[in-house]
């Protein structure tokens, strides 16, 4: 999932997805979208595997964003019908997520230190 910005279709508009729900099956979440653009409507569905989400340190909250991200970044978002988050999706989105970190972590400014002289 590299770069998850949407991509626009050939005319230019770009298909929105709206979350719809989920149901969850066997450790399987399943979530609705509907994706509208072009003056269409389709549903689709991405499934999750629950059991990898903690491996890559992905909270069960921020699963929707991902699948619409997921929906976006596809070359032809209004042809998709079922898309599965694969490993690979999750390990791409842990380390976009490490990266973001470290670059706050580093864009932090130093705590000012209080210089206290002896009082003498």
């Amino acid at each position: 999932m590299e770069g998850l910005t949407p991509r626009k279709q050939d005319n230019g508009a770009k298909t929105q997805f709206i979350l719809r729900g989920f149901s969850q099956t066997r450790g399987i979440r399943i979530y609705t979208f509907e994706g509208i653009g072009d003056g269409r409507r389709a549903d689709c569905t991405v499934e999750v595997e629950l059991a990898l989400i903690p491996g890559y340190g992905i909270r069960i909250q921020d699963l929707a964003l991902l699948c619409r991200e997921l929906l976006q970044q596809r070359a032809e978002p209004d042809k998709i019908s079922s898309v599965t988050l694969t490993e690979q999706d999750m390990r791409s989105f842990a380390e976009r997520c490490a990266t973001k970190r470290e670059a706050a972590e580093h864009s932090k400014k130093p705590t000012p230190r209080l210089f206290r002289g002896n009082g003498g």
